[in-house]
């Protein structure tokens, strides 16, 4: 008995300090000096709130981006997740373009801009890589419409990823149900070619009460090469006029022009989106889908609702193929002071949730997803009933990289092409002369 008492007395220090070694009493954890307590202490306290940030942001060239549009896809996401960040729009305009924000030391935490401005963007060096704020934030970018990703990969020289698409922008082929009524054949078929437009269009094309029908307005002869893949000028800075690939755009726009009544009193060649939206003469006309979304609106306010929706057409063995790849996207500028957060409001404008309402807004979205798809123009009333989902009955053109001289190039082309449609040059010469003067305009460019 004395020795159990013995025993169990020696058993009792040893059992205190074992507690006290193992931080077993609340005392204990409380006074040890390993900082766990002070740890458990200060998880209690609520968390510090983020310091506010104010970014601004601009659009560069009108890409068809709103002051509205600023609201919708990027103030008010931003402010349900973020509510520390304050965004801040500088509208273009005389002083305040983007150029004129950078020489006077304002350039924006953020630019939206199409990628048919990543060679002025890159020359401006003020694109910042995101490759490391997509790893940092673990973002998916499968999600994405995978060749828009890749025609952004193309713009950098190591990989570099300057941006994920906002939304796109697609041809598509709009027609006047009443003119084909009123000329008795068939609707145009969902998806056409252009053979088969052009024996439709000589139908059409005739003057009733003083009115000149037109049966297809092609418009560019740079967006329809385009769609054949070539550019107007390559990243070499060579003029593409020259190529089978113009020529053969230049012989079906020369079959157009020699349709009856096709060039109209004082050289009208081009009827435009007035031709088809306003005069309503035009049976069938090609425009960009974020282009002519608003204009239908406000067409259908003024009673015009007869039309519906074919795919984009192209050359029989090209079907299927759309414009050039054409997509608008945010951003960042090497010179912010706070990436971290211009990051977190674009991915925000890239979210599933942003981007179903950018495709019910009639904003083709970035996220080839069937359900969003499925969304589009859903807050446009003139959309109703219509055959929307023709749209996307072709795919975009994968695009060569763009040269700062593109636009310039594409200007001297139509010129040309007007210059034929007129027969004051034919075909041949035409190209050659818009051969010759892009390439002149480069080199003069390039001397300055």
């Amino acid at each position: 008995m004395k020795m159990k008492q013995g025993l169990s007395m020696l058993a009792l220090p040893l059992l205190v300090m074992t507690m006290a070694a193992c931080g077993g009493g609340k005392e204990a954890q409380e006074t040890q000096g390993d900082g766990k307590g002070q740890k458990a202490e200060e998880a209690k306290q609520p968390a510090k709130p983020p310091e506010p940030v104010t970014l601004t942001i601009t659009n560069h060239k009108s890409v068809g981006f709103t002051e509205k549009d600023f609201q919708t896809y990027f103030v008010e996401p931003v402010k349900k997740k973020y509510p520390h960040i304050t965004l801040e729009y500088i509208k273009p305009g005389d002083g305040s373009q983007l150029e004129d924000l950078i020489l006077a030391n304002k350039t924006p935490d953020l630019i939206f801009a199409s990628n048919g401005y990543f060679a002025l963007l890159k020359q401006l060096d003020i694109m910042q890589d995101l490759n490391e704020y997509v790893k940092k934030y673990k973002v998916d970018l499968s999600m994405y419409d995978q060749p828009i990703l890749e025609r952004i990969r193309q713009a950098g020289d190591k990989g570099e990823l300057y941006s994920i698409p906002f939304s796109l922008n697609y041809g598509v082929m709009l027609y006047n149900k009443d003119i084909f009524d009123k000329v008795g054949i068939p609707y145009p078929k969902d998806l056409m070619s252009f053979e088969e437009i052009l024996p439709v269009a000589k139908k059409i094309n005739r003057v009733e009460n003083g009115m000149q029908y037109i049966g297809f307005e092609p418009q560019h002869a740079d967006t329809i090469a385009g769609q054949l893949g070539i550019p107007a000028i390559g990243s070499n800075d060579q003029p593409n006029f020259n190529s089978p690939e113009y020529k053969r755009v230049f012989e079906f726009l020369k079959q157009v022009y020699e349709i009856p009544g096709q060039i109209g009193p004082n050289g009208k060649h081009n009827w435009g989106r007035n031709g088809f939206l306003k005069d309503q003469n035009v049976a069938m006309f090609l425009e960009w889908t974020n282009d002519v979304a608003a204009p239908l609106e406000e067409a259908m306010k003024a009673g015009f609702t007869s039309w519906d929706i074919s795919a984009l057409p192209n050359f029989q063995d090209k079907l299927g193929n759309g414009r050039t790849v054409d997509s608008h996207m945010t951003f960042i500028s090497k010179t912010s002071k706070y990436k971290d957060e211009a990051f977190q409001v674009l991915l925000e404008s890239v979210s599933r949730e942003t981007q179903m309402n950018v495709s019910a807004n009639a904003r083709i979205s970035s996220i080839p997803d069937k359900a969003i798809q499925n969304n589009y123009a859903k807050n446009f009333e003139s959309y109703k009933g219509k055959k929307v989902q023709n749209i996307f009955l072709t795919k975009q053109t994968p695009s060569q990289k763009s040269s700062i001289y593109g636009s310039k190039a594409s200007s001297i082309v139509r010129d040309e092409q007007k210059n034929m449609a007129l027969g004051l040059k034919d075909m041949n010469t035409a190209l050659s002369d818009a051969q010759e003067k892009a390439l002149k305009n480069v080199q003069e460019e390039k001397a300055k």
